[in-house]
């Protein structure tokens, strides 16, 4: 069976996420999301990994998780989740390094 991971990211007070990964000097946008009118789900507005990659939340949207399934070394890197308030620019938590080992 191949292994998923997920990674956390909070949401609290935010209305916007994005999942980067960095990996070899290259940062990739996985997935983007914003909350619905109501705050209560997330909408995803981009995901062009859409088979291997999802994203959920908790009741009330204060945590977002990132789902990875089907894992492989190309997952290493380090992610970063961005996450939007009504200021224009984007709040980086801190960086989640995720390292992968052949079998």
């Amino acid at each position: 069976m191949r292994e998923s991971i997920s990674l956390n990211c909070s949401m609290r007070n935010r209305y916007e996420i994005n999942w980067y990964q960095l990996r070899s000097e290259k940062l990739d946008l996985l997935i983007s999301a914003e909350k619905d009118k109501t705050g209560r789900r997330l909408l995803i507005n981009y995901n062009p990994y859409v088979t291997r990659m999802k994203m959920t939340a908790d009741t009330w949207v204060t945590r977002a998780t990132l789902v990875i399934s089907g894992v492989t070394e190309s997952d290493s890197g380090l992610y970063f989740c961005g996450t939007k308030s009504d200021a224009p620019e984007m709040f980086f938590h801190k960086p989640i390094r995720l390292e992968i080992k052949g079998n």
